[in-house]
């Protein structure tokens, strides 16, 4: 766990699941530390200091940029 750094954190379980899915079409690891126990507790989360999205160190610089870009995207539109 020594190479994991929080990019994130977050009041809901599937808030950090989306932008974990985010880095996953970017092809950058993360992780939910407690995230079943979270799952199975939702209560625990003010003790825990909120939800935490991990990733590597090396990977921080650009998991923010990525992330801070797609919390500032327009939502895309579909003809249909």
């Amino acid at each position: 766990m020594e190479d994991w750094v929080e990019v994130r954190n977050c009041a809901w379980l599937h808030e950090a699941q989306f932008l974990g899915s985010v880095l996953d079409s970017a092809g950058i690891e993360w992780l939910i530390p407690n995230e079943y126990t979270i799952g199975v507790h939702p209560g625990f989360v003010p003790a825990i200091g909120g939800i935490r999205l991990l990733v590597h160190a090396k990977d921080l610089e650009q998991a923010r940029e990525i992330l801070d870009g797609s919390e500032e995207a327009p939502p895309q539109l579909i003809d249909g």
